[in-house]
């Protein structure tokens, strides 16, 4: 009898796979952060919008407010969180990632990912792409791809995948 996941998905057995996943391109895993990034921001913005327009006009708050900043990055982190580990989680991409095709897979055997992994990729994603990335840009680049840690790894959609010799389909 075979085994299923909570969506009715057919598992494959363990084992089954013996090929590792192809690495997504670059382009498309920028795609993903940007959109994934801009989805996050834009969140972030309407509430803070939201916030200050509670107010009557002659009592609203400030640019420099604390409270507004604080909103504005708890609902921007908060929707980020939620986006790139309980997402991918139960659909394998993110909401950028599942747009432009690509999906987070183990590095080991292409299966889904653990939610510690999900969980340290996240933030080592949030302490490189706020650190690094940044540098990098500034001081004129780098031709190397981008890291992929905690186990895990971007790669094509079964869809794509099969049009790529080599690669497994699930």
């Amino acid at each position: 009898m075979e085994s299923k996941d909570l969506f009715g998905v057919v598992r494959e057995p363990r084992g089954s796979r013996d090929l590792a996943p192809v690495p997504a391109s670059m382009a498309r895993r920028y795609g993903a952060a940007a959109i994934d990034g801009a989805l996050a921001i834009v969140s972030g913005g309407i509430s803070g919008l939201l916030y200050v327009i509670t107010f009557p006009a002659s009592e609203a708050p400030p640019l420099t407010d604390g409270a507004l900043w604080v909103r504005i990055l708890a609902v921007g982190i908060g929707l980020s969180l939620v986006n790139q580990v309980l997402l991918v989680l139960l659909f394998r991409g993110s909401v950028g990632k599942l747009i432009v095709g690509t999906r987070v897979v183990r590095m080991a055997d292409g299966g889904r990912a653990r939610p510690w992994q999900l969980l340290i990729r996240w933030v080592g994603g949030i302490a490189y792409g706020l650190t690094i990335l940044p540098l990098g840009f500034i001081l004129g680049g780098s031709e190397a791809p981008p890291l992929d840690f905690a186990g895990v790894c971007i790669a094509d959609t079964p869809a794509r995948a099969s049009a790529r010799p080599g690669h497994f389909v699930t």
